[in-house]
């Protein structure tokens, strides 16, 4: 393996780190997310649609660190990007 592929890698294990930080802090926002729209519901018919945006988002943005960890994509998520919408 030669020097730049070397310095490549180590630059991404950087990355892959600081992105399982990221990774943790969104399950545990999905949690509060989760249990707060539960017992919301339990109120009432609807969930909270903006909740329930940001949740499809956040599992956006979950998604593209899961495959960036694993080598399915080379592209960085948020904030070295645009936070994900949600549809994709």
């Amino acid at each position: 393996m030669n020097k730049e592929k070397r310095e490549f890698l180590l630059f991404r294990l950087v990355f892959m780190v600081l992105f399982w930080i990221f990774l943790k802090i969104s399950l545990l926002v999905t949690l509060v997310i989760a249990l707060i729209q539960w017992v919301i519901l339990w109120f009432q018919d609807e969930p909270v649609e903006s909740l329930y945006k940001f949740s499809a988002s956040l599992m956006v943005f979950q998604r593209d660190i899961l495959a960036y960890m694993t080598f399915q994509s080379d592209e960085k998520v948020f904030p070295f990007r645009d936070w994900p919408d949600g549809d994709a």
